[in-house]
């Protein structure tokens, strides 16, 4: 009897698609002469929610039957097999699912798209989904859609044309956006050679985030947390309670683990937590070691997407630091990068904006990151003051040598750069055995006297900085320079008089302090920060003596090396420490800001 049972039960199984089959096959025959009454009747039956999992199983199974009749005017019908919630279902199901759009594809080429398209969307977070069902949709989706591309491997260009598709708005909720970047990067484990192309889909998208990031708000969030752990600080002075010490240790910890109130900060930092250990993860091998190769391969990924998105795009504050992320994972990338940014800078037919920006990048990251060794300073700070001394010698036989920004914009933001990597670096450069000799073959006065007036046109604030430094090493003297440019009219044609600030050059740093709490913690001991190399305040006698020295030599060189002289009565040099707070640049600041932004900027 029991043998008998298992017989029936066999038979209907092979019996169950044969019979779909024959019915699907007469209704497409009918169909193509005319009668689309069974056909549609089988559309809606595929359209029917209710339709359980056997019933499923078994149509596509018999739509495996006879799936070379499936032909260009059954669009609809393979429409409604790819509106199935099939990745919810019994494992048979799904594997039913999986051959039948294997098949398909094999059959028919055209439908290899639509089939592509339908498992891309599964790497979006549902909200009206358990978070269970959606890793179960995602994995399964993988799964399927690596089986249809090892069948058609041209496919792949297909999941880059998709994923665009399917990104979600920058203003969709947090858990949408970490579920979308964290279902991307698998993807890469499945399909390595699509490893460029998803990284530029989520630096593009994690850049439109980025600009909608307030940094305003930030610093208002980030002093929070300080002013409380001020007052538990007094608590602590005031009853010396080694339980409110640890309290204290403790609340400072959940603080930076928290979220972010500030949304679309929140979207960016957990999104940029999962690209530190996206590159992380394929920079060492599963014991630990490091993986050259594959580091080398996400480093080439985002240089190639830096090039093509981030260099050109003014107003990201966090993005870039991926890129500043993995150059501390080897010294060959640290140059490599270098080298990308002088070699725009120098391209002289790149646009004016691209070399600027270049020349941007490249003054942030040698100031800002610690891991650049001393050498590759040096190197840098040569090639820029010797690209700075050749433009200078060139201009110095032109009629138009007057700071003009539309005409010099290149050789300012050079010049901006050599005096931001300066007044970051000084300590080290003047520690080295030859630090003086070195500083000197930069000819630092050579540059700051030149016809072109730089000290002008560059940000007021850099410039004040670095004549404090200068003045108290006695390297070059500028205070008297700076006094006489802020009396100085500058000629209509330097003048857009649609905007008068258009003598100055723009405030942008790429790599200035990184403010989203939990993926900050990846960046802290790769950065420099303002208050770790905030000079010490000099002495008003060296500063007054220098300052006379200085003039006294410009008087012996004549009104040849600076078009305009001098006025009669020199302006006195305000001391470092006033300038720190006129600039809000003290060590104490909570944000520890580089010189650099328009509002603290001053005339």
């Amino acid at each position: 009897m029991s043998s008998h049972r298992k017989k029936r039960s066999s038979a209907g199984q092979v019996s169950g698609p044969l019979i779909a089959g024959k019915i699907i096959g007469d209704a497409l025959r009918k169909k193509a002469d005319g009668d689309s009454s069974e056909y549609d009747v089988i559309v809606s039956k595929l359209c029917a929610q209710e339709v359980d999992s056997v019933q499923l199983q078994r149509w596509l199974n018999g739509l495996r039957c006879c799936i070379s009749k499936v032909g260009q005017n059954c669009d609809k019908l393979v429409g409604a097999t790819l509106q199935l919630s099939w990745a919810y279902r019994e494992k048979d199901a799904v594997i039913a699912y999986s051959e039948y759009l294997h098949d398909l594809v094999a059959a028919h080429a055209q439908y290899l798209s639509p089939c592509v398209f339908m498992l891309v969307k599964l790497f979006i977070y549902y909200e009206d989904r358990s978070e269970e069902q959606n890793q179960l949709a995602f994995e399964r989706s993988m799964s399927c859609l690596s089986h249809l591309l090892d069948l058609v491997p041209v496919g792949l260009h297909c999941v880059k044309q998709h994923l665009v598709t399917v990104c979600p708005y920058k203003g969709r909720s947090p858990v949408i956006q970490e579920h979308f970047v964290r279902n991307c990067l698998r993807l890469i484990d499945f399909f390595p050679v699509l490893m460029g192309d998803i990284v530029e889909i989520l630096v593009d998208h994690l850049m439109k985030v980025d600009l909608d990031v307030s940094k305003e708000d930030l610093e208002e969030e980030l002093k929070q947390p300080d002013e409380s752990a001020t007052t538990v600080f007094q608590l602590e002075m005031d009853t010396a309670d080694d339980a409110s010490s640890a309290a204290a240790t403790a609340s400072a910890e959940n603080a930076a683990c928290a979220p972010m109130a500030n949304v679309p900060a929140q979207k960016l930092d957990i999104c940029m937590m999962h690209m530190v250990n996206f590159i992380r993860k394929h920079s060492h091998h599963a014991s630990g070691e490091f993986h050259l190769d594959g580091a080398t391969a996400v480093f080439q990924a985002l240089c190639k997407v830096f090039q093509k998105v981030l260099l050109m795009t003014h107003g990201t504050s966090h993005v870039q630091f991926l890129i500043f992320y993995i150059c501390s994972a080897h010294q060959s990338f640290t140059e490599g990068f270098l080298h990308l940014l002088w070699s725009k800078v120098e391209d002289v037919n790149g646009g004016a904006v691209t070399r600027q920006a270049a020349a941007a990048y490249m003054s942030s990251f040698v100031a800002r990151a610690k891991y650049i060794p001393l050498s590759t300073v040096t190197l840098c700070l040569d090639l820029m003051s010797e690209w700075v001394l050749k433009y200078i010698h060139l201009c110095d036989s032109s009629a138009r040598s007057i700071p003009d920004v539309n005409a010099h914009s290149v050789f300012f933001s050079v010049v901006q750069a050599i005096l931001y990597i300066f007044i970051y670096r000084h300590k080290a450069l003047l520690g080295m055995d030859d630090g003086w000799s070195f500083l000197q073959s930069m000819q630092f006065e050579r540059i700051v006297t030149c016809r072109l007036n730089p000290l002008k046109v560059c940000l007021s604030n850099i410039v004040e900085v670095f004549a404090a430094i200068t003045s108290k090493h006695e390297i070059v003297f500028c205070h008297t320079i700076v006094a006489r440019n802020r009396r100085i009219v500058m000629p209509p044609a330097c003048v857009d008089a649609n905007n008068d600030k258009a003598i100055h050059l723009g405030s942008f740093f790429p790599f200035d302090p990184y403010l989203l709490k939990q993926s900050g913690s990846f960046f802290e001991d790769l950065y420099t920060q303002w208050k770790d190399i905030c000079p010490e305040q000099p002495s008003s006698s060296s500063s007054a003596a220098g300052s006379a020295a200085y003039e006294s030599r410009q008087d012996s060189r004549g009104a040849e090396s600076v078009p305009i002289p001098f006025s009669d009565a020199a302006e006195e040099s305000p001391s470092f420490d006033s300038q720190m707070i006129a600039l809000n640049l003290t060590p104490l600041s909570p944000m520890c800001i580089s010189p650099g932004f328009d509002k603290f900027s001053f005339s």
